[in-house]
């Protein structure tokens, strides 16, 4: 089993909860817990310099804003910024949200290995999920395992998610043809940019550009 985890929720009753949870199912008493991505990142770093890294991260995706600024203000970016720093180390996500596309995106793109749904049965999911993990499985909550069977459910290929975050941003289908030549991304041609955006429009049910980016939104998808 695990030997040290890092633990990021910023509700402490929910992560007293959930150490406790563990040092009971599973007997792993070394946890720190952090209250924000920002701070749980620097432990993280910290942790690989003084060659004590933490072998299991569990975090939550949405964190309440309050007076301190923060360069990463959702479990999704630390999870982002691990996996760009190529840290491998496997991830519980333990959250509210059930969103099928967010889910599978985590899971797809960044190798989450479990997702626990913050519901009834959450503390028995916890200690299954971290057991799956430990054997190299992955592991998904029951309630959400029904939902993510569905066959219409879009995931979004990396290079959508460029179009789409470039249009989030203002660009037009001009100006993302030549961010993505100078970025060396294929396809870049505006035929392509264009077919590729009537195609997200199809599978998203938008009729225009504004109504596209607001769904992609709505479903998690950037």
């Amino acid at each position: 089993m695990f030997k040290k985890i890092l633990l990021v929720e910023d509700i402490d009753t929910i992560s007293d909860g959930i150490a406790s949870k563990i040092k009971q199912g599973v007997g792993i008493t070394n946890i720190t817990i952090a209250q924000y991505c920002d701070n749980a990142y620097i432990k993280f770093v910290k942790a690989e310099i003084d060659q004590e890294p933490f072998d299991l991260l569990i975090t939550d995706l949405s964190f309440k804003k309050d007076y301190r600024e923060s360069s990463i203000s959702s479990g999704e970016q630390l999870i982002k910024k691990l996996r760009d720093k190529n840290y491998n180390i496997p991830i519980v996500v333990y959250s509210i949200e059930e969103r099928p596309s967010v889910i599978k995106k985590l899971m797809e793109r960044y190798g989450v290995s479990a997702y626990v749904f913050k519901g009834r049965n959450s503390a028995k999911s916890m200690i299954d999920a971290l057991k799956c993990v430990k054997e190299s499985k992955r592991f998904i909550s029951e309630e959400l395992t029904a939902t993510l069977r569905k066959k219409e459910i879009f995931t979004l290929k990396e290079f959508d998610a460029i179009l789409l975050h470039q249009l989030s941003k203002g660009s037009t289908q001009e100006e993302i043809s030549i961010i993505l030549k100078e970025k060396s991304i294929s396809p870049n041609s505006l035929s392509s940019i264009e077919k590729r955006l009537n195609r997200l429009k199809e599978e998203l049910k938008a009729k225009t550009t504004i109504q596209l980016i607001a769904n992609a939104k709505d479903l998690g998808l950037i």
